[in-house]
């Protein structure tokens, strides 16, 4: 399998992962754009309307709209910050959060694998190639805003 193959495919495991997670007995019923955003507040720390407005260049209105949604099917917590009265970080309730400790167990498996089969060398090497595709989408993150 070549690189690019082999990236196509593990890009559509994790998308069918994804469908099958909004398929769950918790995230039932919810549309695929809802399950996009819970799965940003699942795994963005200090996670904020403003950040995930940022993250997908949309008003702050649209997300607020899509968390108030969220916080109707009890998928979703506000907690108001400790440092700034202003500022409230999202969470997923504990059953969202078991339902995506159920499917992350999977990746987990083969990463243990991966640390298993594989000198640690090797290891922090596929971590840099992670970092650098990362960094790939980053940068066309700031290409889109115009950054350089």
């Amino acid at each position: 399998m070549d690189l690019r193959k082999g990236m196509e495919r593990f890009y559509l495991d994790l998308v069918v992962n994804e469908l099958r997670l909004g398929n769950g007995a918790v995230s039932q019923g919810i549309t695929h754009n809802s399950l996009l955003c819970l799965d940003i507040i699942a795994y963005t720390d200090k996670c904020t309307v403003s950040k995930i407005a940022d993250m997908l260049h949309i008003a702050k209105s649209a997300v607020t709209l899509k968390v108030k949604e969220l916080e109707k099917l009890g998928l979703v917590t506000k907690t108001q910050s400790a440092e700034d009265k202003r500022v409230y970080y999202l969470n997923v309730n504990q059953a969202v959060r078991e339902e995506y400790n159920a499917y992350d167990r999977v990746l987990y498996k083969a990463l243990d694998e991966v640390e298993r089969r594989f000198a640690p060398q090797q290891v922090e090497l596929l971590c840099q190639m992670l970092e650098l595709i990362d960094q790939s989408f980053c940068d066309l993150d700031k290409l889109e805003k115009g950054e350089d």
